[in-house]
């Protein structure tokens, strides 16, 4: 069976006559008549009581008319689905980020909200190793990492350049020097993230190859609490530029650059490589990169 069969089967129905019922679909007779012919073959039964001119449905033909319908219903709902997802007129975008890389989405998230507000968003909060597996399963439709994946399946774009800088209270000696040297911080209690990470692993390797003591006197588990605990004075940490950005113009704490620890974070929208992205994903992806631009 085939839709274009239930096009004529149903068009006849309605037409009552086989030749307006071919013009109305821009088709021969024969191929009209062909259409229903086989359509008999598949249900086994005839469709039209064919002594009538006009068409008369049998009980078979009762039953597959009313189905043809609702499968031609279907088909022409799901086309205005389509449509409207293209559009961008409904339909979902579901991102994956961990707490630091979910800041960098918010303009992102408000450009696209404001061309696409029908769009639902629904940001996933996850950690940056579990993301690669979040795509590959298709439970997310973009993730943001600070890392390349290295995934054959997946593929990255770089959407934005972020530092880590060393963050202390603003009475804290150093915090009207521009620049330290990892050797002068050998005296300092540091407020860690209790997440590894690839950047948390670059400072203790640096502190060791300077030979210089890394006293960790608490580890807490979001950037929000290390910088509140920061900007109390209770002691100093490394933390992504990015993250601290309205404290730093409220004067709640002192930024530093570290000599031996400029460490870059690129910025990475992740998403699948087999497959199209959904016109939502396309358009996120485009409003990041214009944001990078600017």
């Amino acid at each position: 069976m085939e839709i274009s069969q239930l096009e004529a089967f149903v068009a006849v129905v309605e037409e009552k006559s086989f030749s307006r019922a071919a013009a109305k679909l821009l088709r021969t007779q024969p191929a009209i008549s062909q259409a229903i012919r086989r359509l008999e073959e598949w249900t086994g039964e005839p469709l039209l009581d064919r002594s009538s001119r006009s068409g008369i449905l049998t009980e078979a033909g009762r039953l597959v008319y009313e189905n043809a319908e609702r499968v031609l219903n279907l088909r022409a709902e799901t086309r205005a689905a389509l449509n409207e997802l293209r559009a961008l007129e409904r339909g979902k975008l579901t991102l994956g980020a961990n707490e630091t890389t979910a800041l960098y989405l918010l303009p992102v998230l408000k450009r696209f909200r404001l061309r696409h507000p029908p769009v639902q968003v629904i940001v996933k909060r996850c950690l940056s190793r579990e993301i690669p597996g979040a795509l590959v399963r298709h439970e997310i439709d973009l993730g943001v990492l600070s890392y390349n994946p290295r995934n054959p399946d997946l593929e990255s774009t770089v959407v934005s350049l972020d530092q880590l800088c060393m963050i202390v209270p603003p009475q804290h000696p150093l915090a009207s020097a521009r620049e330290v040297s990892v050797r002068d911080l050998g005296g300092e209690s540091f407020i860690a993230h209790s997440i590894a990470s690839p950047y948390r692993q670059s400072v203790i390797e640096t502190f060791a190859r300077l030979r210089t003591p890394l006293r960790i006197a608490a580890e807490l588990p979001t950037v929000e609490t290390i910088k509140k605990f920061v900007s109390m004075g209770m002691g100093v940490a490394f933390a992504p530029r990015m993250c601290v950005q309205e404290e730093l113009a409220r004067k709640e704490f002192a930024a530093l650059n570290v000599k031996e620890l400029r460490i870059q974070r690129k910025l990475r929208l992740v998403y699948r490589r087999r497959g199209a992205l959904s016109a939502a994903a396309q358009q996120f992806l485009r409003a990041a990169k214009e944001i990078a631009q600017v």
